[in-house]
């Protein structure tokens, strides 16, 4: 009977241990994390141009998207122009706190994209994508009377050293009708941007209110006639300088701001781009070179 009981406890014993670890396995199994799935969506904005979208179930990172010839971009919603006929391949990875994972997709694209593209579209956009940036030469800032005659103003040699905020600043053009403006991280300051003093500062100084003058993505158009103008779209969209705009210098982003093309030439195997901007109380002028 002694016998019996023994067994008896000897048999509960391993039904309660047994009972324990299956729960400890079962609350291993709830505490771990699913494996990281990566996933995008993708929307075709026209013919040429996509945008991606970071669709993944989970906190991330900030994805990189590796675009085969086209490059690498960074972001959690990206659009990228595709200019010619084909398939691409477009990979995301992205990382969350346990792991990381990658997607590949692929996109077809059936027509190239400079059909009708010609003329002052071609030169500025190179029927794709084309980044511009001020001359790196004295007069690529220009402001004077409204028939050119007299200079009030313009940039010397040494300003290309002291303002090398303006000098390193982009201006993107693409021939869908995309228009984007890149700091590289920094500005000139003045008054009317809210500095105390004529400097270079960091990007991230300008005002709240005037935030719409850093880094964008906006819009452009050609507009016919003698001279041809080049508008560009967008709350906060400007060339070359902030305060130029038509009839004014302004002290708030605009909406839009349009420019006379005065010249397109080429120049030590340079292309340059020329505006000009009636202020109201002269010309401003900017040229800009691509490479």
């Amino acid at each position: 009977m002694k016998k019996m009981q023994k067994t008896q406890k000897m048999t509960l014993l391993i039904l309660v241990s047994l009972f324990t670890l299956t729960i400890a396995c079962n609350n291993d199994d709830e505490n771990t994390p699913a494996p990281l799935q990566a996933d995008f969506s993708i929307e075709f904005i026209d013919d040429n141009t996509v945008k991606f979208k970071n669709t993944t179930l989970a906190n991330t990172t900030t994805p990189t998207w590796d675009l085969g010839s086209l490059g690498q971009e960074t972001g959690n919603e990206i659009e990228v122009f595709f200019p010619e006929i084909g398939e691409y391949s477009i990979t995301m990875s992205v990382t969350s706190a346990t792991s990381s994972d990658e997607v590949t997709k692929t996109v077809n694209i059936t027509q190239d994209a400079d059909a009708g593209c010609q003329g002052t579209l071609e030169y500025i956009t190179g029927c794709g994508t084309k980044t511009w940036k001020l001359n790196l030469a004295e007069g690529a800032l220009w402001v004077g009377s409204n028939n050119g005659s007299n200079t009030f103003w313009q940039n010397s040699d040494n300003d290309l050293i002291t303002r090398t905020c303006d000098w390193n600043d982009e201006y993107v053009f693409s021939s869908n009708g995309a228009y984007q403006y890149i700091s590289n991280g920094d500005i000139w300051g003045e008054s009317y941007t809210g500095f105390d003093s004529d400097d270079c500062y960091p990007i991230a100084d300008l005002p709240d209110d005037l935030s719409a003058w850093a880094d964008g993505t906006h819009s452009f158009e050609i507009i016919p006639g003698t001279p041809e103008k080049l508008k560009v779209i967008g709350n906060g969209a400007f060339v070359g300088l902030r305060k130029a705009a038509n009839g004014a210098e302004v002290s708030t982003p605009q909406s839009e701001v349009i420019y006379d093309i005065t010249d397109m030439r080429t120049e030590n195997e340079k292309d340059i781009l020329e505006l000009s901007i009636d202020y109201g109380g002269g010309l401003w002028r900017f040229t800009l070179y691509s490479w």
